[in-house]
């Protein structure tokens, strides 16, 4: 159904999947076009928790969609909301996999899925850049990850224990340190997906230094990385319109989709 969130945007609600997380909003641009439009697809972040929704990325999916592209915000199973690491992971791959289906079916402005690039906050860049390094049937062109979580391991290695990574992936890091190997962004390089990562430096809950390490990983691997500390900013920047961290973000989401 298409509702008019704003005076200038539409929004679409679509189901990629059965299950009733399975769902996502696209957000349509002000002026409809005969040419077909980028896409950017949102993963939400929030510790992988239900307590969180895709309503964390409203707001910067409306800033993108009026500068003239296609925005796909998906909600997906987290942990309390119907899924862990099986199903999120399943969720954010189907949910890719949709935008050359019924995303691009709901709405008559054409999709350019050649053009797609992700975006991924916090837990959602560790879903986003893991997503990306998949075998899809069309790869990002680009993926941002937001103040990511891209090391999911070596905590582990060190003999940390993090109660909610535990609960993600349902096992502690010696009964199963292939599966945290797996979904870490840091410890799966390279991708062959250009990553941007943008991070503040004030960032208490994702330090900036996940950041860091992971650019420095995968430009090793032979990855195209780009990095972008915004100092004096935190983990929640992201989601304030005037901060740095969010000017930065859409900067480089759009940098060569818009004029």
């Amino acid at each position: 159904m298409i509702r008019k969130v704003a005076a200038d945007v539409a929004r679409i609600r679509i189901e990629y999947g059965p299950e009733p997380e399975q769902f996502g909003h696209l957000y349509l641009p002000q002026e409809p076009t005969s040419d077909p439009v980028p896409v950017v697809m949102m993963i939400h972040g929030g510790f992988w928790s239900g307590d969180y929704h895709l309503n964390v990325a409203t707001r910067f999916s409306l800033d993108l969609a009026r500068c003239g592209v296609a925005v796909w915000n998906i909600e997906y199973r987290r942990l309390g909301a119907g899924g862990a690491w099986p199903e999120m992971s399943a969720d954010v791959t189907a949910a890719w996999e949709a935008i050359d289906g019924p995303v691009a079916a709901s709405t008559d402005q054409r999709l350019d899925v050649s053009r797609a690039r992700l975006v991924g906050n916090s837990a959602g860049g560790q879903l986003a850049v893991w997503l990306a390094g998949q075998a899809l049937s069309h790869a990002p062109e680009r993926v941002v990850a937001q103040a990511g979580a891209l090391d999911l391991a070596t905590a582990g290695e060190r003999g940390r224990r993090i109660g909610y990574i535990e609960k993600l992936f349902g096992a502690t890091y010696d009964e199963n340190p292939d599966l945290y190997r797996s979904a870490s962004p840091h410890h799966r390089v390279p991708i062959h997906v250009p990553v941007v990562c943008v991070h503040g430096t004030e960032d208490e809950h994702v330090p900036a230094t996940v950041s860091t390490r992971y650019r420095d990983a995968a430009v090793a691997a032979g990855d195209e990385v780009a990095l972008h500390l915004i100092e004096g900013e935190d983990h929640f920047a992201f989601v304030d319109p005037a901060s740095r961290c969010w000017a930065v973000s859409r900067e480089v989401v759009l940098e060569g989709l818009v004029g």
